[in-house]
């Protein structure tokens, strides 16, 4: 959880660093203004959805914002596939299945129908899944290489 703080740390650093405040920035990502003050004071997780806007609007990568790397963005980014189809794949290249995932890890099953549907993760199951998968968020979603 340490990860948890580290993002609001960044989003406030950045926001500083940009010059704007959680009015104009709720405004270029499309939520209210209260979910910005929400991310920023740590009572309410940021979707993949919304993670990837903010890490579009300030040109950094998601491990940067989640606090698992210090390099503001390395590599060109890439259009993302589906989430559910990416993380399927990489289930198969690291030769995990889904059962064994549910049972290693504090995800739920009904997350993958979820997932299938087209829902987002949220930043700490994301978290959690590069962990295990001991690969960076922006490669689990298939942002960079």
């Amino acid at each position: 959880m340490e990860n948890k703080n580290v993002f609001h740390e960044r989003l406030t650093e950045l926001m500083i660093e940009k010059g704007v405040n959680t009015v104009s920035l709720a405004l270029a990502l499309g939520v209210s203004d209260e979910t910005v003050r929400r991310w920023k004071n740590g009572q309410r997780y940021i979707l993949l959805s919304q993670l990837v806007k903010l890490a579009d609007y300030f040109q950094c990568s998601l491990d940067f914002l989640a606090g698992r790397s210090d390099e503001i963005l390395d590599y060109p980014v890439k259009e993302m596939p589906a989430f559910y189809e990416r993380l399927r794949g990489i289930m198969l290249e690291k030769g995990i299945s889904r059962y064994k995932l549910v049972k290693d890890l504090p995800i739920y099953d009904s997350y993958f129908t979820n997932w299938k549907e087209g829902k987002s993760p949220n930043l700490l199951t994301l978290i959690v899944l590069a962990d295990y998968f001991d690969i960076t968020i922006d490669y689990l979603v298939g942002r960079d290489r």
